[in-house]
């Protein structure tokens, strides 16, 4: 199996699947511009936000690093951000400059519309011709670091495409590469099975603990967890209780050990499997994801979820033969072997870690070509 992909190399850190320049919003009311100076440069994504403005202490900080998250991950080659003023613009680039990219900004005050869709379409243009001179080369697995996620789950999630996706994430890391799991919700009733596999009782105690207190937050608020998890497209699909759907979501992680808890957001610090502390809701895990590094990500569905990510491209892993047929045009990896011809999960796994270095090395996902994407900071506090 190749250790190597076809990536580009960056100023710092990680090499990049791919290579564009990211114009993103510094707030919710920079949206529109972002979006027009995409529609003008081939090459451009555009990542937009909602709120930022408004926000305040630890939930601005987040929204903040995410932002700058997403501009340093290593897909992107180079930032133009789109700001209402510089105060704000600026907290977002000084976040960006140390991945050593180049980092260009327009603001709407007091510039006014017109003039900054051209005044940033003119940085976009130079930026995407600068970044068009960059060429593929060999790159080691040992630079990736991937997200595992699943939605729309059913039965056949954690026995077809979770399995499958985890037997990837294992031959990933025993490459010298990284995985986060994230969705912290997805862990009630099971926790103190996946905290076993943790290096330290100090990182088993931080896995814990992160599920223990956002189950007290939902019981604090009066919510009955059983009537938000499973979900219903969950329990249409046969899933009956949260326990169970927590070891089918567990099974993403494959069998290494866990090495770390990270905040929403956070780049780990080393190479191995991680826990990412982030609500389960796709968009927002997603962009949890991408703000953290991940160059790409691994989504198994059940009953169906077509969304993928602005910034990591997202390979959808379906085991449901229903689901493959009926949404073909949304699934890129079919693991339905496993119940229809027994094939073995570490079997797929490999097959699947041969399309991740295919993904890596130029192959476009379904969401991409189809620019089925979104993004969406997770908010913790309210607007003032």
């Amino acid at each position: 199996m190749s250790q190597t992909f076809l990536g580009y190399r960056r100023p710092v850190g990680a090499a990049g699947v791919r290579n564009w320049v990211a114009v993103i919003s510094i707030m919710d009311n920079c949206n529109p511009v972002t979006r027009a100076i995409c529609e003008a440069v081939d090459g451009t994504i555009p990542v937009t936000t909602l709120f930022v403005r408004g926000q305040y202490g630890h939930d601005l900080e987040v929204s903040l690093n995410t932002l700058a998250g997403m501009g340093r991950n290593p897909n992107i080659a180079a930032v133009l951000l789109v700001g209402l003023e510089e105060g704000t613009t600026e907290e977002v680039a000084r976040r960006i400059r140390p991945s050593g990219k180049p980092v260009e900004a327009v603001t709407l005050q007091p510039n006014g519309t017109i003039n900054v869709i051209a005044e940033g379409t003119r940085k976009a243009l130079k930026l995407a011709l600068a970044a068009s001179n960059l060429r593929r080369e060999p790159c080691p697995v040992s630079d990736l670091l991937v997200g595992v996620e699943c939605g729309g789950s059913d039965t056949t999630s954690g026995l077809t495409c979770n399995p499958t996706i985890g037997a990837m994430a294992d031959r990933i890391i025993d490459a010298g590469g990284s995985v986060i799991i994230s969705e912290t919700s997805e862990f009630f009733g099971a926790e103190h099975l996946f905290a076993k596999r943790a290096v330290s009782d100090t990182v088993a105690k931080a896995f814990t603990e992160a599920v223990l207190r956002l189950e007290r937050e939902a019981v604090g608020r009066g919510m009955d967890i059983r009537g938000t998890n499973p979900t219903p497209d969950n329990i249409r699909g046969g899933l009956t209780t949260i326990e169970e759907k927590a070891l089918g979501a567990m099974a993403k992680a494959g069998t290494r050990s866990l090495a770390g808890v990270l905040t929403y957001g956070e780049p780990p610090k080393a190479k191995g499997l991680y826990f990412m502390d982030a609500p389960a809701p796709a968009v927002e895990n997603l962009t949890a994801f991408a703000a953290a590094g991940c160059q790409l990500i691994f989504f198994g569905t059940g009953v169906g979820n077509p969304i993928g990510n602005m910034v990591s491209p997202t390979v959808k892993v379906c085991g449901n033969v229903n689901t493959l047929r009926t949404m073909a045009d949304n699934i890129d990896f079919d693991a339905s072997d496993i119940l229809e011809k027994s094939a073995k999960a570490s079997s797929l796994g490999e097959k699947l870690y041969s399309f991740a270095v295919d993904v890596a090395s130029g192959t476009r996902t379904t969401s991409e070509l189809l620019d089925v994407r979104e993004t969406a900071i997770s908010r913790f506090a309210p607007t003032i």
